[in-house]
């Protein structure tokens, strides 16, 4: 049976996103590590006093682990949704250096910032730093879209701060949704989108 043209046309597409690979990668390492249990989690999760004794790496680390499957399954629905949106914008390099930013400031505001939340474990906060940075990419080519996302996503994440959490959600990850994360997220995808706009707009000519 033959595709039709259009449907092949974007598989095509898709399949050349060299990008997308950067997006499969993290789902994988973060598989991985769910997989190998809970000394991988309680080694790798960001744990403020840890961090403190010198375990530096969970700085980074305490991005790609997670508390159960399911929260491991959500983040990961949210990270292939995001990269089939926006891992085109950015090389893969790119996309690296903007998750290891976005973790490394949404660390630091924990660590400087809210110094009384001793650990954080998920890849949720990175993601959306990641969604705000594709969006903010995407206005040239998308304006209308991309405003909107950046709009119910950061109104959302404002939302949270003042509603809380719901607690279903947290009985289903076994363990309480950090939405001070989130806001950290978008502060930090704000800040990196921003600078990555300016850099394709005014240096990559």
């Amino acid at each position: 049976m033959k595709l039709p043209s259009h449907l092949h046309s974007k598989l095509l597409t898709l399949f050349d996103n060299k990008s997308l690979l950067f997006f499969f990668s993290i789902a994988i390492i973060s598989t991985t590590l769910w997989l190998l249990g809970e000394s991988t989690l309680n080694a790798l999760m960001y744990h403020r006093s840890g961090i403190k004794a010198g375990e530096i790496w969970r700085i980074l680390s305490g991005h790609i682990v997670h508390s159960n499957g399911w929260h491991l399954l959500l983040n990961l629905a949210s990270l292939m949704m995001i990269g089939l949106l926006f891992s085109q914008h950015l090389t893969r390099l790119v996309w690296l250096l903007s998750f290891v930013l976005s973790g490394l400031m949404i660390s630091a505001c924990y660590f400087w910032i809210a110094p009384e939340y001793e650990y954080y474990v998920g890849l949720s906060a990175v993601l959306y730093a990641v969604i705000i940075i594709g969006a903010i990419l995407d206005i040239k080519e998308q304006p209308l879209i991309a405003v909107i996302i950046l709009v119910i996503v950061t109104a959302r994440v404002i939302w949270q701060q003042y509603s809380g959490s719901l607690d279903s959600l947290a009985e289903l990850i076994e363990d309480r949704v950090a939405i001070e994360s989130h806001l950290f997220g978008i502060g930090s995808g704000y800040v990196l989108g921003i600078l990555l706009l300016i850099k394709q707009r005014y240096f990559s000519k």
